[in-house]
């Protein structure tokens, strides 16, 4: 609309225009790509979060009712053990072998249940950290001597791949030797026809961790999403209080648990832990 070179300026004003919108409009939409995935991210952040949230509801739910029933259960079985040991006092020398045998059962089978009660409270009890500088090295190497006797009942190989750097954290050792024996434990019962046993400990910037793989039987996906949820086992015993216990130890130090496995392929628990920071509460 604007012909002659008398309207040249009238153009060229006319293309700088489309230009600028052109240039305006792809800002707008680099913009807007951004913030949409900055907006996914943060959703996926926020379900992230409601998901763990609802986690550790449901763990203290159950912990707390949990809890209450072994609190209840756990002083009528201190009575029954102490009327169960009366009784084997009263009647020695007065029944055969074989009927005595049946009371050092009841005796048996109370401890057993106090046990379970034991177990169930500790898991419900908050853990109190003391930290102070721990060498991951020596715990591991200490964790398998402690499970030498299941190691070898299962004919099982025990290998320790110790990280040459520091591995010193500030961390709550009592705790963090029973969430990794635990592991340990889990691992060994993953191979009652024998296998590898690794505990790997490793240093990264301020981070340490702590790993526990074995060549077992290995778990579903499906598993393992239920894995930290209590009293779920699929194993013919235990509680299915080991794997959340150590979260539960690992989380309050500040750090973080995994777990990858495949059927017929073992099982590796990753645990990360802060290091030379160590831990506040």
């Amino acid at each position: 609309t604007y012909p002659g070179s008398e309207n040249a300026e009238n153009r060229y004003k006319i293309e700088q225009r489309g230009e600028h919108f052109f240039i305006s409009m792809t800002v707008d939409l680099i913009v807007v790509s951004i913030l949409l995935a900055l907006v996914n991210r943060q959703q996926k952040r926020l379900v992230e979060a409601q998901e763990h949230l609802a986690h550790n509801e449901k763990i203290s739910t159950l912990g707390r009712v949990a809890a209450q029933v072994a609190h209840e259960v756990r002083n009528p079985l201190s009575g029954l053990l102490l009327y169960s040991m009366h009784l084997k006092g009263k009647v020695a020398g007065q029944l055969a072998d074989g009927e005595l045998q049946l009371i050092d059962k009841i005796i048996e089978t109370i401890n057993h249940l106090t046990s379970t009660t034991e177990q169930i409270l500790n898991f419900a009890r908050p853990v109190k950290l003391s930290p102070q500088w721990v060498d991951l090295n020596r715990v591991a190497g200490d964790v398998i001597q402690l499970l030498n006797s299941e190691i070898s009942a299962n004919g099982i190989e025990a290998r320790v791949d110790l990280c040459d750097s520091d591995v010193t954290g500030m961390l709550d050792e009592a705790s963090i030797r029973a969430a990794l024996l635990n592991l340990g434990l889990n691992a060994i019962q993953a191979m009652p026809g024998g296998g590898v046993l690794t505990i790997t400990t490793g240093a990264d910037g301020d981070s340490l961790s702590l790993v526990v793989s074995d060549t077992g039987s290995g778990i579903t996906e499906e598993q393992i999403k239920h894995m930290f949820e209590p009293f779920n086992t699929t194993k013919s015993r235990g509680l299915g209080l080991g794997m959340p216990y150590a979260q539960k130890i690992v989380e309050q130090h500040g750090g973080a648990i995994s777990v990858s496995s495949q059927p017929g392929h073992g099982t590796r628990v990753r645990i990360e832990l802060p290091g030379k920071r160590g831990v506040t509460r």
